[in-house]
C-alpha cells in the first residue's frame, strides 16, 4: 500500500530510539483494543487517567478526512437513489391515470349509484400504493439479498494501486439506510398517488357516463 510503505518502517524500539537520538524515550503509544467502537470510550477514560499532558487521538480523529468523504458520498448517494425512486413514481402516476381514463365510466356508475367521492379517492390511492408496496417491499429484499451474497462471498474485487482493501466491503444497517430508504420510498409512493386519485374523485357522473 503506497500511502503506509512511504510512511511508515517497522524496526525495534532500540534502533529507533537511536535514528532519533532519544535514547529511553518514545514520542507516541499505539493502543489496540477489542471493538474499534469503543475507541471514543477508551479515550475518555484515558484523559481521566493522564491528564491533558497529552494528545490523544481515537482512530476516527485520525483520519477525519477519510470519513468525511464517506459521509459526503453516502448523502449523495441517498439523494441519487431518492431521485431513481422519484422517476419510478412517474410510472405509478401514468398507470393510474391511464387507469381512471379507462374506468371513466365505471367511476361516472359508480358515482349515480351514490358512492362518494372520498371512497373513489380512496381506491385509486390503495391502488398506488399496493403497486409502490409491492415495488418497493421487492427492491429492499432485492438489495438485502444481494449484499448479504456479497458481503459472504466478497466476489467484488478492488484495484489495490487506489484502494486499501482488496474486496469490497459491506454492512447491512437496518437504521437509519434501510428504514430510512424504504420510508422515503413509500412516502413519495404516497404523493405520487394522490393526482390521479383526485382526477378520479372529481369526476361528474354526467360527464363520465358519455364515455363509451
Amino acid at each position: 500500500m503506497y500511502d503506509y510503505d512511504l510512511n511508515l518502517v517497522f524496526t525495534n524500539l532500540e534502533s529507533a530510539q537511536a535514528i532519533f537520538d532519544l535514547p529511553n524515550q518514545i514520542s507516541s503509544i499505539a493502543i489496540k483494543i477489542e471493538s474499534p467502537d469503543l475507541a471514543a470510550k477508551v479515550k475518555n477514560e484515558l484523559v481521566t487517567v493522564l491528564g491533558f499532558n497529552y494528545n490523544l487521538k481515537t482512530w476516527e480523529e485520525a483520519n477525519q478526512n477519510f470519513f468525511a468523504a464517506l459521509k459526503l458520498e453516502k448523502l449523495v448517494m441517498f439523494i441519487i437513489l431518492a431521485l431513481i425512486i422519484l422517476v419510478a413514481s412517474f410510472n405509478i402516476i401514468s398507470t393510474l391515470i391511464v387507469m381512471v381514463v379507462e374506468k371513466t365510466k365505471d367511476i361516472g356508475i359508480l358515482k349515480a349509484l351514490g358512492m362518494p367521492s372520498s371512497s373513489v379517492r380512496k381506491i385509486f390511492t390503495y391502488q398506488g400504493m399496493i403497486i409502490g408496496v409491492i415495488g418497493t417491499l421487492s427492491g429492499a429484499f432485492g438489495g438485502i439479498f444481494l449484499c448479504w451474497l456479497l458481503k459472504k462471498y466478497q466476489f467484488i474485487k478492488l484495484p489495490q494501486d487506489i484502494y486499501y482493501i482488496e474486496r469490497l466491503p459491506v454492512s447491512i444497517e437496518l437504521w437509519p439506510d434501510i428504514i430510512l430508504i424504504v420510508s422515503v420510498a413509500m412516502a413519495i409512493v404516497l404523493i405520487a398517488t394522490f393526482y390521479p386519485a383526485n382526477k378520479a374523485a372529481q369526476l361528474k357522473p354526467v360527464e363520465a357516463l358519455r364515455y363509451e
